[in-house]
């Protein structure tokens, strides 16, 4: 379940006909490309809807476990002043996804249902925004069906989509394709995507390459995984996930500083906030032998709260260790 509400919060994730999370086209920029200072400021400036869920999505991505009730609450009103707005259900369903993530199992189990009908709302009342689409499909996917999971209609939401946005068709079909462990047919799909300009977009599918690169190293594949990301670093040079992950590999082929060079030139991309970077170069540095870069790291890790639990569980074990 962890893992589950850990990938809705990749909300914040390319075609001209697709509609944006925002219609305003500064919000969007801002949003897109993880500019949320930037986010706030504009969003200060107007109001309505958007206004309103701009000025909160831009809080949450800087909130960590704990922090979560204030924002639960603007997009509660957002919901309330705002029934129509797509923008102000995918809203709630971004902070719920955080909130049952940063709150463990249990929690996870009573707000997924608020979630799936949050998001399953912003889908109806716009069916061309992909953020919403995408992340309710992959929540479909991930929920045991006893918890309001259902392949049917994560492929429904695929269908739905084949004429009028063919790239995002594309990407759905790859998370049904991986969900059935047909991983050739994911990689064709996935390599059949043209990325357009859309940002959010492109992180949607970096997280779909993701996924399938863990199973190739599962796999003991890691050449194929390395090639993979290295390709995509070239494609989305902006991007910071490509070179995050081809960190990872440096790491877990035992090539700590490698993967210290890699992470820290990740750091400086756009996107850099969504990977748990303080926490893997807390481990490399461990790993190397230094004690006191690896307590610093992993304590400020700790201090945003901004991961997944059980890597937050982790940080928070290892300097218990480190004493």
């Amino acid at each position: 379940m962890r893992h589950v509400l850990t990938i809705l919060l990749l909300l914040t994730a390319a075609l001209t006909s697709q509609a944006a999370v925002f219609r305003d086209e500064a919000l969007q920029r801002a949003y897109e490309q993880g500019r949320y200072d930037e986010l706030e400021r504009e969003a200060r400036t107007r109001s309505g809807a958007e206004a309103l869920a701009a000025k909160t999505l831009a809080a949450l991505a800087t909130t960590g476990k704990g922090r979560f009730e204030p924002l639960m609450t603007q997009a509660e009103q957002c919901v309330g002043q705002h029934p129509d707005a797509a923008v102000c259900h995918f809203l709630l369903g971004s902070v719920l996804g955080k909130d049952a993530q940063a709150g463990g199992a249990l929690r996870g189990l009573r707000l997924v249902g608020r979630v799936r009908d949050s998001l399953a709302r912003a889908v109806q009342l716009d069916p061309g925004m992909f953020e919403a689409r995408s992340a309710l499909q992959m929540l479909l996917l991930i929920v045991p069906g006893i918890a309001g999971g259902s392949v049917d209609q994560a492929r429904q939401l695929e269908m739905a989509v084949r004429d009028s946005q063919p790239e995002v068709a594309k990407l759905l079909r790859a998370r049904l394709a991986a969900h059935a462990k047909r991983w050739d047919e994911a990689e064709r799909e996935l390599l059949a995507i043209r990325l357009g300009e859309q940002r959010s977009f492109h992180t949607e599918v970096l997280n779909a390459w993701t996924g399938l690169a863990r199973q190739w190293m599962k796999d003991g594949q890691h050449a194929k995984a390395r090639a993979r990301f290295e390709q995509l670093a070239q494609q989305l040079p902006q991007w910071a996930q490509p070179t995050y992950q081809l960190g990872r590999l440096a790491a877990d082929e035992g090539r700590h500083e490698e993967a210290l060079r890699l992470y820290e030139r990740a750091r400086g991309m756009g996107g850099a906030p969504l990977v748990p970077l303080d926490y893997r170069m807390g481990l490399a540095w461990l790993d190397l032998g230094d004690r006191d870069r690896a307590r610093q790291l992993l304590q400020r890790f700790l201090q945003a709260g901004l991961g997944s639990q059980s890597n937050l569980d982790d940080a928070s074990k290892r300097l218990r260790e480190l004493g």
